[in-house]
């Protein structure tokens, strides 16, 4: 909350946009039931190391809340967030997970939001949950709105 106030003060200033994406790992109870919550939480683990080697250095990747994470884009419009959204996506399907020699198979959705004029995070947010949302519909997708 402190760095997303701070960027929000930075973006009064200099006018530059920023974009929000929530993203959310495809199934995730069902790895848990199979694997056990120890692979969760290596899918975990791996899926936030992936996220963060592939965003720019002041970009921010939390956690958010179980098996969903919040990306902050400073300076990023809301096409260069559905870029990064759809790269992320990718790389993730593309991962190799495996526990205990057993293949796994993990995807995300994500939703994507550019913060407009003087709008408050909340709504922000709450536009890039709607939009993850209509991603988790049919799973695996990036949605803007």
């Amino acid at each position: 909350e402190s760095r997303l106030a701070e960027e929000l003060n930075k973006r009064q200033r200099t006018r530059k946009p920023m974009s929000l994406i929530v993203c959310d790992i495809d199934h995730f109870k069902s790895i848990n039931d199979t694997f056990g919550h120890l692979a969760g939480d290596k899918v975990l683990q791996l899926l936030s190391g992936v996220m963060r080697k592939n965003v720019a250095s002041d970009d921010l990747v939390v956690r958010y809340g179980g098996e969903e994470f919040v990306i902050l884009l400073p300076g990023r419009s809301g096409d260069d967030a559905l870029n990064i959204a759809e790269k992320l996506r990718l790389k993730i399907e593309a991962c190799p997970f495996n526990f205990s020699g057993k293949p796994l198979t993990v995807t995300m959705s994500f939703g994507v939001s550019e913060f407009h004029a003087l709008e408050a995070p909340e709504t922000v947010f709450e536009r890039a949950d709607k939009a993850l949302y209509d991603a988790k519909k049919t799973r695996n997708r990036s949605v803007r709105r």
